[in-house]
């Protein structure tokens, strides 16, 4: 059967989700503790991740899935006596055959959190950006509300394996406020390489006036250069979805 796991985790002492040899990944983990229930190698296995996480950054909603013949086993209870604890198996059940958790997908939704104030949060330091200082609020959220619709995010992507194509289609681009954290949403079917940290850079550079509102809207077509990418334990992947004809919806 093709098994599919909804699974989060806490990016900080990983190296990234994607298997890298000799280095902690959460491909990794994954296999090791998979492997010990199916007796099979990371290459028998074939472990299909939704997509690809940096170093540090974390996950809510990551979905991943492999082809297996222990349909008897509890999988979710299975998995979480053998993972670290910065890993969990929210849910697992079986999909169609023809799944795959990357090409199925038709959107990912990101959240970027900034605490801004004067004074860090201790407790907070892995999960959020501290940023003191004023921000001009209201221009930042005008501006973020500008990444709605198709635009050309060149500008964002940082250098290493080109992408076929910059062009995004955002569905979703909000920012909140809860007491003294701003809080970033975005969505959209594929990002770019360290996309949404440089958004959120650049959106910071806006706040802090060091940036003019129109030149981050000429970044949106591609000209021009950004801000800087934001550091990583803010970002975390919220969610994965699906068409439902493969039997999915946006809470897996």
């Amino acid at each position: 059967m093709n098994l599919a796991l909804l699974l989060a985790f806490d990016g900080t002492r990983f190296n990234g989700s994607q298997r890298q040899p000799n280095r902690r990944t959460v491909q990794g983990e994954l296999e090791t503790a998979i492997g010990r229930i199916t007796d099979r190698s990371p290459e028998e296995l074939g472990l299909k991740l939704a997509g690809r996480t940096d170093a540090g950054v974390h996950a809510r909603g990551m979905v991943v899935n492999f082809a297996t013949e222990r349909d008897k086993v509890n999988w979710v209870k299975a998995l979480n006596g053998l993972l670290p604890p910065d890993i969990a198996i929210i849910s697992a059940k079986e999909a169609p055959r023809d799944f795959h958790s990357r090409y199925r997908a038709i959107g990912r939704t990101y959240q970027y959190r900034v605490l801004n104030r004067e004074t860090p949060d201790p407790l907070g330091r892995l999960y959020k950006y501290h940023l003191p200082g004023e921000l001009d609020k209201e221009t930042m959220k005008r501006a973020w509300s500008r990444l709605l619709g198709k635009n050309d995010f060149a500008a964002f992507c940082s250098t290493g394996s080109p992408p076929r194509s910059t062009l995004c289609t955002v569905t979703r681009a909000e920012m909140e406020e809860e007491g003294n954290e701003l809080i970033f949403s975005i969505s959209a079917q594929s990002f770019l390489y360290h996309m949404v940290r440089r958004l959120v850079g650049s959106i910071l550079e806006v706040g802090k006036g060091r940036m003019e509102e129109s030149h981050f809207f000429s970044l949106l077509e591609g000209r021009g250069k950004s801000g800087p990418t934001a550091p990583p334990e803010g970002l975390t992947l919220m969610e994965v979805s699906y068409p439902s004809p493969w039997g999915w919806d946006s809470s897996f």
